[in-house]
């Protein structure tokens, strides 16, 4: 039970993504209406909302701060591209980075160039990219006991703060919301 909430709030399963259609029903319909219990229901899902994002902020940090120590693996490129997203009205891009790499005679793929890899702008990205594709050798460091966790560009980067700062925000604003200590 709890490995398979772990997954969920890391967003490693099915449940998660059900969690969040869910959610994405209950927060405007409460918002729209006057009904006091749909309210309730969207504080409390974002207080496990916020919960899953403390969670992810705080095993990502724990990833980033052992990945220095990690094995690597000599990574052979595939392939590379850029996304682009919208977060608080600015565009962000992101490397989406694929290669593969062996370990124990099994193969893997890698897609992290670190763990927030997400830029402003475009030309930083794909400079990011273009990084990736000219190492040689291409050294991945993965996770010893998950080596499905890699990282190209290891260490702890602002996101994870973020993650952690946000989670909780997340968490206590509708706890005290519930308690009647704030009014919204």
């Amino acid at each position: 039970m709890k490995h398979t909430l772990l997954n969920m709030a890391l967003g490693k399963n099915h449940y998660a993504t059900l969690f969040l259609v869910v959610y994405m029903v209950v927060a405007p319909t409460a918002f729209f209406t006057d009904y006091i219990w749909l309210d309730n229901v969207c504080w409390v899902m974002t207080t496990i909302l916020g919960l899953f994002i403390f969670i992810t902020g705080w095993v990502t940090l724990q990833d980033a701060k052992q990945s220095h120590q990690w094995p690597v693996a000599q990574g052979k490129w595939l392939s590379g591209s850029l996304s682009q997203h919208s977060s608080n009205g600015s565009i962000k891009y992101a490397p989406n980075i694929r290669v593969t790499f062996k370990v124990a005679a099994n193969d893997y793929e890698g897609t992290q160039y670190d763990f927030s890899a997400s830029y402003e702008r475009k030309e930083l990205a794909q400079k990011k990219l273009e990084e990736v594709k000219n190492m040689h050798p291409l050294w991945v460091r993965y996770k010893p006991s998950d080596p499905s966790t890699n990282v190209i560009h290891p260490g702890v980067h602002l996101v994870h703060t973020v993650r952690l700062i946000f989670g909780l925000a997340a968490m206590i604003i509708p706890i005290l919301i519930l308690l009647d200590v704030l009014r919204f």
